[in-house]
């Protein structure tokens, strides 16, 4: 069972959007084509807080994506030639956003803006004529979390010109028609928005066109035959697996649930992480290629979602230390070796979770957005859905593949949402009757730092004080105790996390950055011997190396090893957890148990 961190996705009614394929028929009179599939931005002349990336794409490997906070986020080409008759076709698709946001904008070869095609705070598509200053809704509304096809056409011919705006193929009567966007011709084309402003921005752009007839909708080929096979593969309270047979020709899939669009595939597989305990949903799935969509198939598949929680419990598994850089001499194309970069491997511990926990130092080194698509995502990462990270010292670092500036940028990009608020990045969320609090232990670059009094160990006192749960974990990085070989030690900066955890009756605190596991019988603060006090593990063994693990171990250590990869295996139960250590390889060795919440 899954509960994500204080998110709520709402799908509600959404003003019918055909969504073709995000392929398009060979047009002659391209002017520019761009599916960013060569992981670069070369085609456009200025970008600005806007990424070839790979964690959200509507076919293929790479999109585009413009991401701020209050600034500009753009691409933008300059044409060759101005030209007063411009279409400007794009799969958009809103992650998230604040106030009103510019998708697709024709500009002027000077940068004067035309015409701008705009989200507004309640997702509904708005057309702007900069030049008349006219406003058209056009009664769309762009569903969240899914990939449309839009398309916008100027035609620059003083009072007899004319716009046009097609969403999903289908064209908008509200916001086309006689407009005046004076004479200059069309000389600039902009993904985004290229101007400052206050509000926040998150979206996603892929195989993007700029031609002088229309783009799409056509092209004499012919669609791919309707999927077959659409079978459930996994049925939990709050996640739907899905699979179907392959279409000859497809390039993509789009999946409906209810009747409604519901999201975009670009395999046959797709994981539905919005639905309720105990509820009955219909799915249905078409193919898609330059030619259009297949019909759906038929008859729809009915899936019911058992209940929240049930007497065998909730899995949850956890480690830290994961992927390594790709640029690592051991990364080895993923494969690593026997002693180091095993992500691939451990990975495949994590099949039949209903949560994963990651403990910090998921990317190595710099936690670089491209590094993260490279080594996290394809192994870790297929359990992304599910998982919860907390930040580390190795996401404020600034060497290694895909470096952005100091603060963690690659982590907040590739996590989105799941991170928790920027800049602190501490959250919390339930699990069944269990509350878990994720926490930055990276005091020197949190706001405010760890101490007593600051903000974020104010959140934590208020989260624990509001929280009803019985039994609740904590995830933090750093350990307060860690029997390393070269500096066995007690770390005095997370005394202060610990004290509200320990008087708080927390069950346990999960930890990584010591590359070995190691658990530590219930203790306090102070690290006396306490049946009611914290249980702490160690699972820095997620796959990037093994550390050194002292002979003598500090007081309240009971089992450990630095000789495997692995990751922790925790049952949740109402009042009680079990757990095991489960082993990456053939390595020998076992730690399991049972307790009960305080």
């Amino acid at each position: 069972m899954r509960r994500s961190p204080r998110i709520t996705l709402f799908i509600g009614a959404v003003v019918a959007l055909s969504v073709l394929a995000p392929a398009r028929p060979v047009i002659a009179a391209e002017l520019l084509s761009d599916n960013f599939e060569s992981g670069t931005l070369l085609q456009w002349s200025t970008t600005q807080n806007f990424t070839a990336q790979q964690s959200i794409v509507a076919a293929g490997a790479w999109a585009g994506r413009a991401t701020t906070s209050g600034d500009s986020a753009h691409a933008t080409a300059t044409l060759a030639t101005p030209q007063s008759d411009v279409y400007l076709r794009a799969f958009v698709r809103l992650v998230s956003h604040t106030g009103s946001t510019p998708l697709l904008r024709l500009r002027t070869a000077s940068g004067q803006v035309i015409a701008s095609l705009n989200a507004n705070a309640s997702n509904a598509l708005v057309l702007k004529n900069v030049v008349t200053g006219a406003t058209l809704n056009g009664g769309v509304t762009m569903p969240s979390g899914a990939f449309v096809e839009l398309q916008l056409h100027v035609f620059v011919s003083g009072s007899s010109g004319m716009v046009e705006v097609w969403v999903g193929g289908v064209k908008n009567a509200p916001m086309s028609g006689t407009q005046n966007f004076g004479t200059t011709a069309v000389g600039r084309v902009v993904l985004g928005r290229n101007d400052v402003a206050a509000a926040s921005m998150d979206v996603v752009y892929d195989d993007v066109v700029v031609s002088t007839t229309f783009v799409g909708g056509g092209g004499g080929g012919t669609p791919p035959p309707t999927p077959t096979g659409l079978t459930a593969t996994s049925t939990t309270a709050d996640a739907v697996g899905l699979s179907w047979n392959a279409s000859s020709g497809a390039t993509g899939y789009t999946v409906y649930r209810d009747g409604s669009l519901l999201n975009t595939s670009g395999s046959a597989s797709f994981v539905d992480g919005t639905v309720q305990p105990e509820t009955e949903y219909s799915y249905t799935v078409d193919a898609f290629n330059g030619s259009g969509p297949s019909p759906q198939s038929s008859p729809p598949l009915l899936v019911t979602t058992p209940p929240a929680s049930s007497g065998d419990g909730i899995v949850v598994r956890a480690a830290g230390d994961i992927a390594c850089d790709p640029s690592d001499s051991n990364y080895n194309n993923g494969n690593g070796t026997a002693s180091k970069c095993r992500q691939k491997w451990t990975a495949q511990l994590l099949g039949g979770a209903d949560e994963v926990l990651a403990l910090g130092d998921t990317q190595y080194n710099c936690g670089g957005l491209s590094a993260f698509n490279q080594a996290y995502h394809p192994t870790w990462g297929q359990h992304k859905a599910m998982t919860h990270p907390i930040l580390s010292d190795e996401d404020y670092d600034t060497s290694g593949t895909g470096c952005g500036a100091a603060g963690a940028d690659g982590y907040f990009a590739y996590w989105g949402a799941q991170a928790g608020p920027q800049p602190g990045g501490y959250y919390s969320f339930d699990v069944g009757s269990w509350h878990i609090v994720a926490l930055n232990s990276e005091c020197s670059d949190v706001p405010g730092g760890c101490d007593e009094g600051s903000p974020q160990n104010n959140w934590l006192e208020q989260d624990l004080n509001a929280s009803g749960a019985q039994c609740t974990i904590a995830m933090l990085h750093k350990p307060r105790f860690a029997s390393k070989a070269n500096n066995s030690q007690t770390n005095a900066a997370m005394l202060p996390f610990w004290d509200d955890l320990y008087a708080a009756g927390v069950e346990m605190v999960l930890s990584g950055d010591s590359h070995f596991y190691e658990r530590f019988a219930p203790q306090t603060p102070q690290a006396a011997a306490n049946a009611n006090g914290v249980v702490q593990w160690i699972v820095g063994v997620g796959g990037k190396s093994r550390g050194g693990l002292a002979t003598a171990r500090k007081a309240n250590s009971v089992k450990a090893t630095a000789k495997t990869f692995g990751v922790l295996e925790l049952t949740l139960h109402e009042g009680s957890y079990d757990w095991e250590f489960l082993v990456e390889g053939s390595f020998a060795f076992s730690d399991t148990g049972s307790a009960a919440c305080h």
